[in-house]
C-alpha cells in the first residue's frame, strides 16, 4: 500500500504545467501560476485565522509556569491550524517544484491580503485604512507579477 502513496506524491511532483503553443501565452499559461499557489495561500490563511482563534481560547490542560505554552498545543483549534500549516507546506513544495521562486514568492504574499480580511470577517478584528492602502499596492504587484510569466 504504501509505495503506491509514494509513486502518487512522487508523480504529482513530477508534473510539469504543458508546453506554451507559439509566443504568445495561452489563458492557462497567464493563470498557471496564481492557481498553483493561491490553495497555499488559503490554507496558510486559514492556519492564522484557526490559531488565532486557538490561542484565545481557555485551555483545557494546565500546566506549570515554564510549561504553560505547551498547554496551547491542547487546543482543537491550534491543532487545526497547525495541520493546515502542514498541508500548506505540502503544496508550497509543490509550488516551488512547478515555478521559479521569485515568481512563486512574491504570489504567496497574497496572504497579506487574505489574512486581514480573514481577521476582519472572522475575528470581527479592525483593518485601518493606511493598512488598507497597502493592501492595494500588494494587490497590483501580486497582479503585475501573475500575468508576467513567459
Amino acid at each position: 500500500m504504501m509505495p503506491n502513496t509514494t509513486k502518487s506524491v512522487t508523480n504529482i511532483l513530477d508534473q510539469k504545467p504543458p508546453p506554451t503553443r507559439g509566443d504568445r501565452p495561452s489563458i492557462f499559461d497567464q493563470w498557471y501560476p496564481i492557481g498553483i499557489v493561491f490553495p497555499n495561500v488559503i490554507l496558510s490563511t486559514t492556519a492564522e485565522v484557526l490559531l488565532k482563534i486557538g490561542v484565545n481560547q481557555p485551555s483545557s490542560v494546565s500546566f506549570p509556569a515554564p510549561l504553560s505554552l505547551i498547554s496551547i498545543l491542547a487546543s482543537s483549534w491550534v491543532q487545526m491550524g497547525i495541520i493546515a500549516y502542514i498541508a500548506s507546506l505540502f503544496l508550497w513544495l509543490i509550488a516551488l517544484r512547478r515555478l521559479p521562486l521569485h515568481i512563486a514568492y512574491g504570489l504567496a504574499s497574497s496572504v497579506h491580503l487574505l489574512v486581514p480580511l480573514a481577521s476582519w470577517l472572522v475575528l470581527h478584528e479592525t483593518v485601518p485604512l493606511g493598512r488598507i492602502s497597502g493592501m492595494l499596492f500588494i494587490l497590483v504587484g501580486i497582479v503585475l507579477l501573475g500575468f508576467s510569466r513567459k
